[in-house]
């Protein structure tokens, strides 16, 4: 048996839940992994970047450091995104906006808010790659 066919309707409502809560936010919700790749790379790049002078030797390959460094800054924007949706986001929702208590009031159980939540996270994820990789 497959893990999709594990997840329950109720978690897709929740899924559908985040998706709507996203997309009324959408704007602030764009702006932060779009600049996040930016600033990590003038931050990194240029300015630790000019103090290495010499190219990066990786695979037999004479590399520019911003060149080293960019694949690694991407992905490390990514993984950063779902981490951040899958911890803080949750624990803001729970702690201080009270939405798991609302949702518990519901057919919902434990697991369908625990499988709602990852599978908003790993679209939220996917949702900051796509961004990352466009700049």
């Amino acid at each position: 048996m497959s893990l999709l066919s594990n997840i329950s309707w109720r978690s897709i409502a929740l899924w559908k839940r985040n998706r709507d809560v996203f997309l009324t936010t959408w704007k602030t919700n764009f702006l932060p992994p779009f600049l996040e790749p930016i600033l990590y790379l003038v931050a990194m790049g240029l300015g630790f970047g000019a103090l290495i002078q010499a190219d990066i030797e990786y695979g037999g390959k004479s590399l520019e450091y911003i060149k080293f460094l960019a694949p690694g800054l991407v992905a490390i924007s990514i993984m950063y995104g779902a981490f951040f949706e899958c911890t803080y986001s949750s624990f803001v929702r729970m702690y201080y906006q009270k939405t798991f208590d609302a949702i518990l009031a519901t057919p919902l159980s434990l697991e369908d808010i625990i499988a709602g939540e990852i599978l908003w996270g790993a679209t939220k994820s996917f949702i900051n790659a796509t961004i990352v990789l466009g700049v």
